[in-house]
């Protein structure tokens, strides 16, 4: 077996022991083979491995897999992989046999390979009835109707787009309406609709909508990571729905249909002014459809989720999930990341490393795999953009040999007072003026090229824009350049033939 991506291997393990799926299931959620599934257990139970897992993805790798491991000579084939290696051209049975005895040379003879096969085959095309376990499953979708609205401050009608979730065990549905499809709102659905079943399901079958699944795969589809750490959140595992198989998720197809007849078509004249009014209706619209009486059986679906789904769910973690945003990037040269315009420091031992960002609405956190390399409060300050922590910084950027701050500002006190504000802004723009030795050093060269009055008028105009960056103190610079110079006024040498004021006293002329 190849080695697995050691996210995939915890979440084959987290979902055996903490949310304890069936090796089928686990398989499911993961997009990987049984066999797949069972070795990865039996490797952990050979290395003592349980959940939680408290060690790194180096550490976890090297105790998965170690070095004098061999996979034992009479393994089973993998029928799973046979079965679409079959479907390729020129491929036989005979020759995946051969290839099967080159690496298992004590494995099965082709009879029994064959036959294995013709199981595999014959089982995985029988279509049969789903039958819904009690608090297992609960498939969401946004409707493709929805319903409109007027926004109250700028008068313009927008639609407001129709989440539906159901557990397909009772067919109990959960209806809420968002002003758009995006992923903050994708993932306040799935909360509010685990807060208003009162419990979490162990799988959420989703379909491949773009805030669930970032890269559609029939066979290893990948995950938003917000949708994801949802997951790991509730102690539930999601499952994205192939594309184009709609039975993967039937009951919710169902339940739009549903939902679209006997909510949003009773709703599409009234006259909305806000989301939240839709809301009030859909909740009122949803209260007498799930009252409403089956026709073929007793009950209604309020009595159905009571006796079958409610009492499995799994219980509500004691907090709520925080939504946060994720960005994959790489650590700069000045050991920062960037995070919408801010800068947020990591040692610069990372320095080139590819990396993920963690982005709540108070806090920033930097990864590399799953471990957590940095972490600071977020940054809304405009004018201070850069947060560093000195446990960061090399040594010797916190103390630079013969650069100081009081150098810098000797210097331009030489060349003039608007010169020395100037530098003494561009020393205060950092939280470490170290940060700001570069552009200093960068500004005093100008001066073997540039005069010390126009430093100085550079210097001023710099100030009065609030510009403190060597980018625009250049630029600054070849405009103050580019402007004529004004001669200064002659003066007035005394001469008895030059008339003084006194002559024009009274405004007359003088014979």
């Amino acid at each position: 077996m190849r080695r697995l991506d050691m996210l995939k291997a915890r979440e084959i393990l987290r979902l055996k022991y903490d949310v304890k799926l069936s090796l089928r299931d686990i398989g499911q959620a993961c997009n990987c083979g049984k066999s797949t599934v069972s070795e990865v257990l039996a490797r952990a139970e050979r290395a003592g491995i349980t959940w939680p897992i408290m060690m790194n993805d180096k550490q976890l790798m090297s105790e998965l897999y170690p070095v004098d491991v061999r996979k034992p000579s009479d393994s089973e084939p993998d029928m799973e992989y046979i079965f679409y290696q079959m479907k390729r051209d020129n491929v036989t049975l005979m020759g995946l046999w051969e290839d099967y005895k080159t690496t298992h040379s004590n494995g099965i003879m082709y009879t029994q390979f064959c036959d294995r096969y013709k199981v595999f085959k014959t089982n995985n095309n029988i279509e049969m009835h789903k039958e819904h376990k009690a608090g297992e499953e609960m498939e969401v979708d946004w409707a493709g109707s929805t319903l409109s609205y007027r926004d109250k401050q700028t008068g313009e009608v927008k639609d407001a787009h129709i989440f539906v979730s159901v557990l397909p065990a009772s067919n109990y549905p959960f209806v809420y309406a968002y002003a758009d499809t995006k992923s903050a709102n994708w993932i306040d659905a799935h909360i509010r609709a685990f807060e208003y079943y009162g419990g979490v399901p162990k799988v959420v079958i989703s379909d491949n909508t773009k805030t669930a699944v970032i890269k559609t795969d029939l066979v290893d589809p990948a995950l938003n990571k917000s949708y994801a750490e949802l997951a790991r959140h509730y102690g539930t595992t999601i499952i994205a729905a192939r594309p184009g198989k709609p039975k993967d998720k039937g009951s919710d197809e169902n339940m739009v249909g549903i939902v679209s007849r006997r909510i949003i078509a009773k709703l599409r004249d009234c006259r909305f002014y806000g989301v939240h009014e839709i809301n009030l209706a859909i909740a009122e619209q949803l209260n007498i459809l799930i009252n409403r009486p089956f026709q073929k059986m007793e009950g209604n679906r309020i009595t159905a989720f009571e006796k079958i789904d409610q009492p499995c769910l799994r219980p509500l973690p004691a907090g709520r999930f925080e939504h946060a945003e994720w960005k994959e990037t790489k650590v700069q040269f000045n050991y920062h990341v960037d995070f919408s315009g801010f800068f947020y420091s990591v040692s610069y031992l990372y320095i080139n490393r590819k990396c993920s960002i963690r982005a709540t609405g108070t806090t920033i956190e930097v990864f590399i795999g799953t471990e957590r390399i940095a972490a600071h409060m977020r940054n809304y300050n405009t004018f201070r953009r850069y947060i560093t922590l000195p446990e960061h910084m090399p040594e010797h950027h916190k103390a630079v040999t013969g650069w100081t701050s009081e150098r810098f500002l000797s210097w331009a006190e030489k060349t003039g007072p608007n010169t020395r504000e100037f530098i003494k802004r561009v020393l205060d723009s950092r939280e470490y003026q170290v940060q700001t030795y570069r552009t200093c050093m960068g500004i005093m060269r100008f001066e073997k090229t540039y005069s010390a009055q126009m430093m100085e008028d550079a210097s001023r105009e710099a100030i009065d824009r609030n510009a403190c960056s060597y980018k625009y103190f250049s630029l600054i610079l070849k405009h103050v350049q580019q402007q004529p110079a004004v001669e200064p006024a002659g003066k007035i040498i005394p001469h008895e033939n030059v008339r003084g004021s006194n002559a024009y006293i009274g405004g007359g002329i003088h014979a």
